[in-house]
C-alpha cells in the first residue's frame, strides 16, 4: 500500500507564533529565524542599518516589526516550505 505524507498543517501557525515571540525582543538576531524565513527577511532588510554582535547579524525590533507587518499585508516574497 502506497501512502503519501501530508505535511502537518498545524505547523504553520506554530511557525508564525515563533515569529510573534521574536517580535517581543528588543533586538533580533538573523540566526534566531528559521532557515525558511531568512531569504524573505534578508530581501526586506537590504539597505537597512544592521549591526554585528558577537559575530551575528542583529536588527532592531522596529525593522523586524515592519517585516512582520509586510508579511501580514502583502505576504512573503519567497515561497516558504514549512517543514
Amino acid at each position: 500500500m502506497l501512502r503519501y505524507h501530508m505535511p502537518n498543517l498545524a505547523i504553520i501557525p506554530e511557525r508564525f507564533e515563533d515569529l510573534q515571540r521574536l517580535s517581543h525582543n528588543t533586538t533580533v538576531y538573523l540566526s534566531d529565524l528559521r532557515e525558511e524565513f531568512r531569504p524573505d527577511l534578508q530581501r526586506f532588510i537590504v539597505g537597512e542599518t544592521l549591526t554585528i554582535h558577537e559575530g551575528k547579524i542583529v536588527m532592531g525590533n522596529n525593522t523586524f516589526q515592519q517585516w512582520l507587518e509586510k508579511i501580514r499585508t502583502k505576504g512573503f516574497d519567497y515561497e516558504i516550505a514549512f517543514k
